[in-house]
């Protein structure tokens, strides 16, 4: 590793090369003031949206959880605690009351009241709005503005996850401006958003990054860092050439490789966990060859995981034998399925029963950028081809358009994953379930669907476990998708920066206002 910076291999386009520019990331970056904070998204390069209630990828949760609020949000200890909302309990008659903060304001000046809370989670439940997070306030069945600081939600049925689903994490149930959204427009809005969070948007380019400035009003006074400037960097590796150049304060990810190397850097504090996440193959289960049951199963036997994790991650994460990672405590499993585990015999047997050849149909494993995502497929698709002799290539593209042809269907098998998710609704009932949304490749069972239901609905944790990781192991069993690991999340910060509380759903921004450069 050096400290030196090539600015061609760092940045990738002549985009991002004027924005760094413009926002003030020359060769003399390294004395910006102390009051801005040069803040990379690190290992991607899009950001579509910064509107709550239509984000998918995570580099957009990324900036909005430093936008905006939720009724609640986790504190440091991962607990649920108050957050836009000063209090919160059950009514007399049975809803869930929230008392509103008295005198916050968002960007625009404007006093947020009950009225903006109800619009807020009325536009995600709308089915015509085509939120992807709808399944999370699906069960509301009204919500009330009883004053314009008390709002009262009523549900259709018991939902477990519900105070979960109405943090600031990703959840796409952050508050947002009614008279803003309308003035704008839905797709506007998604581009000049109102929040009532510490900081709001300043400048934006397409690809190349954004910049934030403090809200002078926020409700929990002002911060140090009155200024946010954010590259996005495509490749993880550059975001630590570009921290040890001085260019940058933070990163949002560390490459697995870098690890060991930054461990002994007294230049940089380097923060880790196990994170909140699941990486796997997804495969479409509507097309040939995976279509055929014995073909996916003898594909998920033919790779061994734990040469992944050390080939891949270089030691930084767990070998997946399922898709609930164990930060998830009792609802991790921890069972090893003989199905997704490496066993070259057994995996020959099943391709036998297939009504496909091994090497009958090409199959694309479609990835993107030049680091984690690219060795994933590389590694699982040379271990497959050399135990089953198929026919797997790696096809290479950018990460937008990797997502955009999962949620077409325009894909046999694809490296993917989620980061950031907090229950395990998200995992089974998303994934798993027939109509869940980040259920791409349309594996469908009804018992699964069932359970994924009864999930939902349970309240005892201890019951609550035991659905899910029932609804986990058929799946699993009918290979559903190919669980790869679940991998540790870090950030990489400058060692002046102080004051950023690392969370296991790999949260960012939300750390921004507390942060300072000493």
């Amino acid at each position: 590793m050096t400290n030196g910076l090539n600015r061609r291999d760092l940045f990738r386009s002549a985009g991002a090369l004027a924005f760094l520019g413009g926002i003030g990331l020359g060769p003399h970056a390294a004395l910006a003031a102390s009051t801005t904070l040069r803040a990379a998204i690190t290992g991607y390069n899009v950001i579509n949206t910064l509107d709550p209630g239509k984000a998918t990828l995570i580099p957009e949760f990324y900036v909005i959880w430093g936008i905006y609020n939720g009724l609640l949000k986790f504190d440091d200890n991962m607990k649920i605690v108050p957050d836009l909302a000063e209090s919160y309990g059950h009514a007399e008659d049975g809803s869930l009351e929230f008392k509103l903060r008295a005198g916050v304001k968002f960007h625009d000046g404007t006093e947020m009241t009950s009225e903006d809370v109800k619009f807020s989670l009325e536009r995600v439940m709308d089915e015509a709005f085509g939120s992807p997070n709808r399944s999370k306030v699906v069960e509301i069945e009204r919500i009330e503005a009883v004053d314009p600081l008390t709002v009262r939600i009523y549900m259709k049925r018991p939902f477990a996850p519900l105070l979960t689903f109405l943090t600031n994490a990703r959840t796409g149930t952050q508050i947002v401006s009614k008279k803003a959204v309308e003035a704008a427009g839905e797709e506007a809005f998604g581009r000049a958003p109102v929040g009532t969070g510490p900081f709001k948007l300043a400048g934006w380019d397409a690809g190349t990054g954004l910049k934030l400035v403090a809200h002078a009003d926020y409700f929990e006074g002002p911060s140090s860092i009155t200024d946010v400037e954010i590259p996005l960097i495509s490749e993880e590796a550059s975001g630590v050439t570009a921290l040890k150049g001085g260019q940058i304060d933070m990163t949002s990810t560390v490459p697995p490789a870098d690890v060991p190397t930054l461990l002994q850097d007294k230049s940089v504090t380097l923060l880790r966990e196990p994170g909140l996440n699941t990486r796997f193959f997804s495969i479409n289960l509507t097309k040939a060859p995976f279509d055929d049951i014995h073909f996916r199963t003898a594909v998920s036997m033919a790779f061994q995981r734990e040469a992944m994790v050390a080939a891949v991650l270089f030691g930084e994460g767990k070998v997946a034998s399922g898709i609930i990672p164990p930060g998830l405590g009792d609802y991790f499993s921890g069972e090893t399925h003989p199905e997704t585990t490496f066993d070259p015999a057994a995996a020959k047997a099943e391709m036998a029963k297939s009504k496909y050849k091994p090497d009958e149909i090409a199959v694309p494993v479609i990835t993107w950028g030049g680091g984690f995502w690219k060795r994933m497929a590389e590694v699982f698709v040379a271990q497959v081809n050399q135990t089953l002799g198929t026919k797997f290539t790696v096809e290479v593209t950018d990460s937008n358009a990797a997502y955009a042809r999962q949620q077409s269907g325009d894909f046999l098998c694809s490296a993917w994953g989620w980061l950031g998710m907090v229950d395990p609704d998200e995992y089974v009932g998303d994934i798993l379930a027939s109509k869940g949304w980040r259920n791409f490749g349309k594996y469908s069972n009804a018992e699964v669907d069932e359970l994924a239901s009864a999930g939902a609905a349970e309240l005892d944790p201890s019951k609550r476990a035991d659905i899910y990781r029932k609804a986990e192991a058929i799946a699993m069993k009918e290979v559903a998708v190919i669980p790869c690991f679940f991998s540790n999340i870090g950030n990489l910060l400058s060692a002046n920066v102080t004051g950023f509380h690392q969370k296991p759903y790999s949260n960012f921004a939300d750390q921004f206002h507390s942060m300072k450069k000493v």
